[in-house]
């Protein structure tokens, strides 16, 4: 009885320390929610422009995935991509949709992999972590990457 009361008790502990070392991974996801959900427009116009899309494109990713932070976070994978979002025909766009849609529940990292970026890069790590939309909650805004752009900054 005793053995089973600390069995018991190390799997509780080791499954409560797992979940919490887990929740770090995209944590910042729930205020970057939050803040999308209280100020649309502004979200809009600045995910717009940091992956210079049209105020129209944006709707448009909004009313495909499930959250705001799920079309920031596959635009940053796209950019994370060889040839970058700039070069993806719009059948590759929505190839990535599709698996997505198929994929959203098995997490970041294996949708990462199914994309084709290199989850060990510093910009998936970064990613991770935090975003890069300027005028976000600085608890959450840790990552910011000029990928693509010449110069990467992390940690602010």
């Amino acid at each position: 009885m005793k053995i089973f009361k600390i069995l018991l008790i190390s799997t509780v502990a080791i499954f409560i320390l797992s979940s919490t070392v887990a929740a770090k991974d995209f944590g910042w996801t729930r205020n970057f929610n939050k803040e999308a959900k209280s100020a649309p427009v502004v979200f809009r116009s600045k995910l717009a422009a940091r992956f210079d899309l049209s105020d129209i494109q944006v709707i448009a990713l909004r009313n495909i995935f499930a959250s705001p932070a799920d079309a920031y976070i596959m635009l940053r994978l796209g950019e994370m991509q060889e040839g970058g979002l700039k070069k993806l025909s719009k059948e590759t766009a929505i190839e990535a949709v599709n698996k997505y849609r198929l994929n959203r529940g098995k997490g970041w990292y294996k949708l990462a992999e199914i994309l084709g970026v290199e989850t060990e890069s510093k910009e998936f790590l970064a990613l991770k972590l935090g975003h890069d939309l300027e005028g976000g909650s600085k608890q959450d805004q840790v990552a910011y990457s000029n990928y693509g752009r010449g110069k990467d900054r992390l940690f602010d």
